[in-house]
């Protein structure tokens, strides 16, 4: 199995390395998490996204941004959340976020678990991960990165290291044969007791059930355009009845579900009649429990057993 010595960059850290950005060990709502976050995201984007400061005005950047956060908004405030419920908002240990991406969720949960000294992983293809403002974002949220393709390379951290794994989004790309190396993988480095949070769009959707009633599929026919090197897009998507016993059997407990749909801002432009009709669904889908069977997306905390 991988291993590190206790000067590895990845892992070494120091009592006087405190995160300048960092909040107080405080269990936050749902808004109140939303309201915090909408900004780190926003910038997020704003410096590793495709057009940069140089290429895009900060007006144009507003302009056509309007209503895209949404989505991710809801999402990571959602994961958050589980995470201040479940190993709760003093957590502490190391966490790690599979997939990183823009540390849209890493970031976030590297502020509001301020406890939890996170490390990012994500693919080297990313050309924004050579960036300055990258590795002092990372800096400056006291975070870690490894570069790696982790359908191919084990994670480089010893067994049971991390309190708190998340993996968000990321399920769906994966080439299926490989599915259950990355989740092998995934649990090796949960410790016993550990929580591992995952979410995924969810194959028996509302959406996805009438695309197949009106003999679509639900998943458009593979494309180069979708590849970037060695990353996909959607290959296949998963139930959580799938996921969770794909978790049992190495060796996890369901902790919680939750199912909500948030890709309203994706369908339609935006302030067009699609778009509202998809609003006015999530809208609905809040009130009503048993459409969040059928939410887009599911939402799992799985905790490692014992022993």
């Amino acid at each position: 199995m991988p291993t590190t010595s206790s000067s590895d960059p990845l892992v070494a850290r120091t009592s006087k390395e405190l995160p300048k950005t960092r909040m107080e060990a405080t269990t936050l709502s749902r808004a109140e998490i939303e309201k915090t976050i909408e900004p780190i995201i926003r910038k997020c984007l704003r410096e590793f996204g495709d057009s940069t400061k140089s290429e895009v005005s900060d007006e144009d950047f507003a302009k056509h941004t309007v209503g895209m956060f949404r989505p991710d908004v809801r999402r990571v405030s959602l994961i958050v959340s589980m995470a201040q419920s479940i190993p709760g908002a003093s957590a502490a240990g190391e966490g790690l976020e599979v997939g990183s991406g823009y540390g849209y969720l890493l970031f976030p949960m590297a502020l509001l678990l301020p406890q939890v000294r996170w490390t990012g992983v994500d693919h080297p293809s990313r050309g924004y991960e050579q960036r300055d403002e990258f590795a002092k974002a990372f800096r400056d949220y006291n975070c870690q990165f490894a570069a790696l393709d982790i359908t191919r390379e084990q994670l480089p951290f010893p067994d049971s290291q991390f309190s708190i794994v998340t993996f968000s989004e990321v399920l769906e790309h994966l080439p299926v044969e490989r599915l259950n190396f990355v989740l092998s993988e995934l649990a090796r480095v949960v410790r016993p007791g550990g929580i591992l949070l995952m979410s995924s769009p969810n194959q028996t959707s509302f959406e996805n059930r009438l695309l197949l009633l009106k003999g679509s599929s639900i998943l458009a026919m593979p494309d180069k355009l979708f590849r970037a090197g060695d990353t996909f897009g959607h290959i296949r998507l998963y139930t959580r009845s799938e996921m969770e016993s794909a978790m049992s059997k190495l060796g996890f407990s369901l902790e919680c579900s939750r199912g909500e749909s948030n890709n309203s801002a994706y369908r339609g432009a935006h302030r067009s009649w699609r778009r509202r009709i998809y609003r006015l669904y999530e809208r609905v889908e809040g009130i009503l429990p048993i459409l969040r069977r059928m939410s887009d997306t599911w939402y799992m905390a799985f905790r490692k057993n014992a022993g």
